[in-house]
């Protein structure tokens, strides 16, 4: 099996799942390859053994934590260039590789690529039917860019043998008309949580004592992180934490902060989850693959969503619902209300416990191998 992994190359998470995808194809004898841009592509090329071919580069725009999407649009007058030229570049990968099915993570120029090519798609999405009504109110424009995503993804999408959901069932909006095609595989993770070591062992193995309180920051890939990375080393000192570990990624400098005994700083972490799992509380953006992994490790969290992203405050909030998470806004926070936040949210009886409940209910799921199986069927030439 020749399986072809192009992942939006946004930020982390969709390369991440691609990735845990890649290891159980190769498990189980399969071949594959990666081709990506911007912080996916980075992390590829810089943190794995897998081959990588660049594809053109997208961009999102916008200050340090927070997303301008009326600004990217406005700046994407090149649009239609950039992805005819991504198609381009996806046909002739193909036809050097010769793939017997390509993945696409969210990355919609593929499935019509695959169309005109004659292999057929799958596609990992977790959000077939972006909503701007929650950060956007009674703003047209935003109203007119929303209905044109929705049917440009609903079109796409019907050009896919299958569209696995990274999430468990009926957790997400699905157009009617492509809902005979969709398959909800449970989380895509690096790493089945029923099999990591426990907590302890994990603390044992990294150098770390049982009772230590160790809180984790972690924020992309991407540009839009670096704001809440700063105000939490400023807080540093004023945190109820014996441990503050802090984990970058291939877009985002953070130069004026060392390792030392009580702050550990690392730029990428290929065993990240078991990092996860060992301490008490994550504090990081709202990315799904972040929240999935959250919720099958069951790790209590503070979330901030990147401001004005559609996506990743319903994110946060479904991870509030679940009892997981408590979520601030982005645009109001400084080092002081970050502080507070974070020794709040360490000692909250109430987060452990939906976090503990949250984790049984995700637990029963095997979303890799589940996602893999259906890979193969397309293969086979079945549907779902």
């Amino acid at each position: 099996m020749r399986v072809l992994l192009i992942p939006c190359g946004i930020g982390m998470g969709h390369t991440s799942r691609a990735v845990a995808l890649a290891g159980n194809i190769i498990r189980n004898g399969g071949e594959v390859l990666f081709a990506s841009y911007g912080s996916g592509f980075q992390m590829l090329n810089s943190y794995s053994n897998f081959e990588v071919v660049k594809l053109p580069e997208i961009k999102f725009y916008g200050s340090s934590g927070e997303l301008n999407l009326k600004y990217t649009a406005k700046k994407s007058i090149d649009a239609p260039f950039i992805f005819l030229k991504s198609i381009y570049h996806e046909s002739r990968i193909i036809k050097d590789f010769n793939p017997d099915v390509v993945v696409s993570d969210s990355h919609y120029s593929v499935p019509i690529t695959c169309k005109v090519m004659g292999i057929p798609c799958v596609l990992v999405s977790n959000d077939l039917y972006p909503d701007f009504k929650e950060v956007y109110q009674n703003d047209r424009t935003m109203e007119y860019l929303e209905n044109g995503l929705q049917r440009f993804i609903k079109d796409v999408s019907k050009l896919c043998q299958s569209i696995i959901i990274p999430d468990v069932k009926n957790s997400w909006d699905i157009p009617p008309q492509i809902r005979d095609r969709v398959n909800y595989s449970g989380p895509i993770l690096k790493m089945n949580t029923n099999n990591m070591d426990s907590k302890a062992e994990l603390r044992r193995r990294f150098g770390f004592d049982t009772s230590e309180k160790i809180v984790m920051v972690t924020v992309g890939g991407s540009q839009f992180g670096s704001k809440l990375l700063n105000l939490v080393c400023k807080s540093a000192p004023d945190l109820n934490c014996d441990r503050l570990i802090l984990v970058t990624g291939p877009q985002i400098k953070l130069d004026h902060v060392e390792s030392s005994s009580r702050i550990i700083v690392k730029k990428y972490l290929e065993d990240m989850m078991e990092w996860m799992k060992l301490s008490d509380l994550l504090v990081s953006l709202a990315g799904h693959t972040t929240c999935m992994e959250l919720a099958s490790l069951g790790i209590p969290s503070l979330l901030i969503p990147i401001e004005n992203h559609p996506e990743q405050l319903k994110n946060a909030l479904k991870m509030k619902k679940y009892g997981i998470a408590h979520v601030e806004n982005m645009e109001n926070l400084n080092s002081k209300n970050i502080t507070n936040y974070i020794n709040k949210a360490l000692d909250d009886p109430d987060l452990k416990e939906g976090s503990a409940n949250t984790q049984k209910i995700f637990s029963r799921y095997n979303g890799t191998e589940n996602a893999s199986k259906i890979i193969s069927d397309c293969i086979a030439g079945k549907k779902n």
